[in-house]
């Protein structure tokens, strides 16, 4: 396979991040990436093990002279969101991904990047083969399932780690910001029973898709469309003149990515295929109309089955009315704006995902807020919208907001850096995505946490990409932090 990255510097850093781009690593499937990082730590000489929830910890003792200095925690996360076009024939759990260098920016090919968090532990492994770098004791800390309900980070035990002053975590997207608090979250899952019933017509499949999705917590004050609230609203407005029946629909693929395309099968009358045509086309140019700039790659689109009636199972007249129903009335988006502080979300929910499978319709919340409270609210919102309608539903990954702190020592130290490469401050933000930063707080109230990253956009989407001059800038602003620090 092409080395794409070789001959950029620092080569350890940039060897290192292909390296784990070859391996696949979505969630639930990392132990291919974390036996890597096992080996490379191995082969430089540095202490590693794996806990029971698969964890990875590496500990470097500190350079000769600085056993004084207080220990640091670097922490990044193992597994990746997999997403992709929907006609790429990748496969997340064996195939490597295919890197594309365009301009200054790093992709892959019709796939996310994995720079969430692929660059976090590039840099920890570079610090690893640094030659002459000088440090406090550090400790190396890969979770596992972060993307997924930060399974790995509730896991941890981090009486280990009680005698850090500070943790440095390397899951953040904006270089030159320093991230110091995040909202708390969780998911909710409902799911509600079907009646299908058989029923004979053609069969026609309506999808919309191009819309610009993103990351549930760095995207959603963007106000771009949900996929499958749209498809819930066109088909309502379709079921007002023509008589259809829904034979599944399907749209997103993870509750915390704002899901950019939905499919609905369904059965129609022979004779309405003329006045679909007409109703998809006139909607199209709607929904166009009300997305604007953001989602201007929106396509709304039918297509047929064999030009005969066929028989399916299609939703009875009750179910379909419940989904519909739900779709459209389901609490999604902001909820909350500049409460805690001016301009930033304070409480959302994205609906990412909604599908039917059998006799059961499952939509998946994720829910999140700068207020543990105003989340609790709007979880009991959702579950009792779901009781209301005869479904259950389930609360799962739930994890606290992470406070900021009104003074940070490793702030203040990270900011004088930041200014004298730079000439500007460090910018000091808190985010409404959800942090691992959070549960680390909980569990070890006086540790000083601060989260940075290079410049990563489009993050959870097949455009992910990542700046290669930011990555380069953000691992060196990293090591002389760490030296700093010693």
């Amino acid at each position: 396979m092409k080395n794409i990255l070789k001959d950029f510097e620092p080569k350890n850093l940039f060897d290192a991040f292909e390296q784990i781009t070859r391996i696949p690593h979505p969630s639930y499937n990392t132990a291919a990436l974390a036996d890597y990082i096992l080996d490379y730590a191995a082969a430089h000489g540095v202490d590693a093990h794996q806990d029971g929830a698969g964890n990875v910890i590496a500990t470097l003792p500190a350079s000769k002279g600085h056993e004084a200095a207080k220990p640091v925690i670097l922490q990044a996360h193992l597994d990746m969101v997999a997403d992709k076009v929907p006609d790429s024939p990748h496969d997340f759990t064996k195939d490597p991904l295919i890197l594309i260098v365009r301009d200054d920016d790093l992709y892959a090919n019709g796939t996310t990047l994995g720079a969430d968090d692929g660059a976090g532990i590039a840099m920890c492994l570079a610090i690893m083969a640094e030659p002459g770098l000088v440090h406090p004791k550090l400790y190396m800390i890969f979770t596992v399932e972060e993307e997924v309900g930060m399974d790995g980070a509730y896991a941890l035990n981090m009486t280990p780690f009680a005698d850090a002053a500070s943790m440095i975590n390397l899951d953040s997207e904006n270089e030159g910001e320093a991230t110091v608090g995040c909202a708390g979250g969780a998911k909710i899952q409902c799911v509600f029973p079907l009646r299908r019933v058989k029923a004979k017509g053609l069969a026609a499949t309506i999808t919309l898709s191009g819309l610009a999705g993103g990351h549930s917590g760095d995207a959603i004050d963007q106000f771009s469309l949900n996929a499958n609230v749209a498809m819930g609203q066109i088909l309502a407005t379709i079921g007002k003149t023509i008589d259809f029946s829904i034979i599944d629909l399907n749209g997103g693929t993870k509750e915390n990515a704002i899901p950019t395309a939905c499919t609905a099968k369904l059965m129609i009358g022979p004779y309405e295929r003329l006045e679909l045509d007409q109703y998809i086309n006139a909607l199209q140019q709607t929904l166009r109309e009300i997305a604007g700039a953001r989602d201007r790659n929106l396509a709304l689109a039918v297509t047929y089955g064999e030009n005969k009636q066929q028989e399916a199972e299609v939703l009875g007249p009750d179910s379909e009315a419940l989904l519909l129903y739900a779709l459209t009335t389901a609490p999604n988006g902001v909820q909350a704006m500049g409460r805690a502080v001016p301009g930033a979300v304070d409480t959302s929910l994205n609906l990412g995902i909604a599908a039917t499978e059998g006799k059961r319709f499952t939509m998946t919340f994720s829910v999140r807020s700068v207020h543990n409270a105003a989340r609790d609210l709007l979880c009991d919102r959702l579950i009792n919208f779901a009781d209301y309608l005869g479904g259950r539903s389930t609360m799962t990954g739930q994890y606290p907001a992470w406070p900021s702190r009104a003074d940070s020592p490793l702030f203040n130290t990270m900011n004088a850096i930041w200014q004298a490469r730079t000439g500007a401050p460090l910018k000091r933000v808190t985010i409404h995505g959800g942090l691992e930063c959070s549960l680390f707080a909980d569990k070890l109230p006086n540790l000083d946490i601060v989260s940075i990253g290079p410049d990563n956009m489009d993050i959870h989407t097949p455009n992910e990409h990542m700046s290669i001059p930011s990555f380069k800038r953000t691992y060196a602003f990293l090591c002389e932090t760490i030296s700093a620090l010693a």
